[in-house]
């Protein structure tokens, strides 16, 4: 098969996927959906991990050789596909050689030449058959992918798979930023400094969370606006507290028998890596003030009356 047909084959096949992107904030319940969506069995299997592959945020590191910055990438693909990927778009990979040469570049989400950037270097084509290539690995069945950044992306994912859904989870935003906080003081506790670079992303200024909250408030204002029949917004406190109607309702909306997911423990493997997320989904309070100065919830609480983000 030549290249172009080869192409041609892969946007047929990404046509035809309804694939499920789970996103959202970082700790506003992501893993814990996207556990409960792949234990059902019309889903491709994850009990050995919850990966994260960045695809659409950094597709460049899909051409580079195995390193630790795609290495939730190769899980997901499976480890002994990266070559096999890599030959089957060997000319992508020389394009987007030539054009670094060029000067042209890499990243696309930040740059004002964002449509330029990804559509010269053929992100789409590429990620589309990372996916493709996955999906071989993983059975064949229906792909579920989360990564909370992808919120960034979007667009980008349905111009990929025009029939994927979206579920994008959110949380009440004195929540989120107190569930950073109380990871990065176990992540100190457990050794770490507090420099660490990869824990960076723990120790935002309450502000800072503030604007990314505002912004992802934009970005599922437009997506629903111009994608609505593709995005649905999962709660985090209606998940843990109601996770019988919750789970009824995202089922339903992605297409799939919601009794079939009540017979997920006997026919799928318990997740190895975080034991809680076997268990149904629980109500998980935690104590904002433990967190939180008094002026950071006054702050959150001002932001809670100006946005409809929840």
């Amino acid at each position: 098969m030549d290249f172009q047909t080869y192409k041609k084959t892969l946007t047929e096949w990404a046509v035809d996927q309804e694939p499920v992107f789970i996103m959202g904030p970082e700790r506003s319940g992501t893993s814990l959906l996207f556990q409960q969506v792949s234990n059902h069995p019309a889903f491709c299997d994850f009990s050995h991990a919850t990966v994260e592959t960045f695809c659409f945020i950094k597709p460049w590191l899909l051409l580079e050789p195995a390193k630790a910055e795609n290495y939730e990438m190769r899980v997901y693909l499976g480890p002994e596909n990266l070559t096999a990927f890599q030959d089957s778009i060997a000319p992508l990979i020389e394009r987007n050689k030539m054009l670094t040469e060029q000067g042209m570049p890499v990243p696309y989400i930040n740059n004002s030449k964002r449509k330029d950037i990804w559509f010269e270097r053929r992100y789409k084509h590429i990620i589309c058959a990372f996916f493709y290539h996955s999906w071989k690995h993983l059975g064949e069945k229906r792909l579920v992918e989360k990564t909370p950044a992808h919120i960034r992306c979007a667009e980008e994912i349905l111009e990929t798979f025009p029939n994927a859904k979206i579920l994008i989870c959110t949380r009440a935003p004195a929540e989120i930023i107190a569930s950073h906080k109380k990871r990065y003081q176990k992540e100190i506790e457990l050794g770490k400094r507090p420099d660490d670079p990869s824990i960076a992303w723990l120790a935002h200024s309450t502000e800072d969370y503030l604007k990314y909250f505002n912004n992802i408030d934009k970005r599922i204002t437009h997506l629903f606006k111009e994608h609505g029949k593709n995005v649905i917004v999962v709660p985090y406190g209606q998940l843990t507290s109601d996770p019988t109607r919750t789970l009824d309702k995202v089922f339903s909306f992605i297409g799939v028998d919601p009794k079939l997911a009540q017979n997920a423990k006997v026919e799928r493997k318990e997740q190895a890596w975080d034991p809680l997320l076997n268990k149904a989904p629980q109500k998980n309070d935690i104590d904002v003030n433990l967190y939180l100065s008094g002026d950071e919830i006054k702050l959150i609480s001002n932001f809670n009356s100006q946005n409809a983000w929840m």
